[in-house]
């Protein structure tokens, strides 16, 4: 058995693990991966980013994505912690629309570090994302939920991972690749119409942690997208409620498992000397010590890390749709 086949059997596996404890503690599921796993799954990618060149024709200009992210961090950060004074009335109204224009315009621009090289271009591609994630976000309809609330999180976490998979089995076919891609696919059918709801009993500082963590707001984004009936109110114990959390649950604890699961191919471990490599150790503990004097406390600690993991790997999905849908 190669290690190519054992490692997509390990990834059935771990979609089944995935899948059995979100369906049983959603929330607290979540908040642990979130939390634990999502901190060291940012510093490794982020350095094997760094090790393949952003996957760009020229590393050099990674620093406009850099300056997008930190754009977004500062806003976002001030709007988290209500922090309106440091905002004109005009500019805190369209703080929402410049963070989706800025996520969307990182996208764009990703095409462009992937086809160009030359300065030139490279500032002409620049100046077109930025027109065109704005006519994006004004005529294409929910774009804002689609960039603001499931850009960064669900469709990284899922249909990116999906993709990196589909990749994978493209490059090698395995039939067990296949199954676990499949698998994948079928995961939020399954969350979404299986009449079981496992009646768990959610403590009061889960509620509080989880509330902080504004996730919330993905839950209600969502449900919006496929019912007709907003949530009015967020009811823990509300069925809808805990299935949309459980996928949200899986998406995000699979995607930290199978980037951990396929170390020995992707090879993010190479060339990680031992000074970096007790740098990560250290920034990850203290990281899960943030976390645990205060979930609010690490999520403001980590933004910043957990947004440019997602800016710079947009490159990545842009060569992976390509090279997928757009063969040669």
């Amino acid at each position: 058995m190669t290690t190519a086949v054992k490692i997509d059997l390990l990834n059935i596996v771990l979609i089944f693990l995935s899948l059995f404890v979100s369906l049983i503690i959603p929330f607290e599921l979540f908040l642990f991966s979130y939390a634990v796993l999502g901190p060291l799954h940012y510093m490794t990618e982020i350095n094997w980013l760094h090790q393949k060149d952003y996957f760009v024709r020229d590393k050099r200009y990674i620093w406009i994505l850099l300056g997008f992210t930190v754009s977004i961090t500062v806003i976002s950060l001030l709007k988290y912690l209500k922090i309106e004074t440091f905002f004109s009335g005009y500019l805190f109204s369209y703080s929402k629309w410049l963070i989706n224009l800025l996520i969307v315009s990182s996208l764009f621009f990703s095409i462009g570090l992937i086809l160009f090289k030359e300065t030139k271009k490279i500032i002409v591609s620049l100046i077109a994302a930025i027109v065109l994630g704005g006519l994006f976000l004004k005529f294409i309809p929910f774009s804002f939920v689609m960039v603001g609330v499931f850009l960064p999180t669900l469709i990284h976490v899922y249909l990116f991972t999906m993709l990196f998979m589909v990749f994978g089995v493209l490059k090698t076919p395995s039939i067990y690749g296949v199954a676990a891609i499949i698998m994948l696919v079928f995961v939020p059918f399954f969350i979404f119409y299986n009449p079981f709801v496992f009646p768990w009993q959610i403590s009061e500082s889960v509620k509080i942690i989880f509330l902080e963590s504004r996730f919330k707001n993905v839950i209600v984004s969502f449900n919006q997208l496929w019912n007709e009936i907003p949530i009015s109110e967020f009811n823990f114990n509300s069925g809808l409620i805990l299935k949309i959390q459980s996928f949200i649950a899986f998406a995000y604890t699979y995607h930290y498992l199978n980037w951990f699961s396929k170390t020995s191919i992707i090879g993010w471990n190479k060339n990680l000397s031992k000074p970096k490599f007790l740098l990560i150790l250290i920034l990850w503990i203290a990281s899960i010590a943030l976390y645990t004097y205060s979930y609010k406390v690490g999520i403001i600690a980590l933004f910043f890390l957990s947004m440019f993991h997602v800016i710079v790997e947009f490159p990545l999905n842009i060569v992976s749709i390509k090279a997928i849908f757009f063969k040669k």
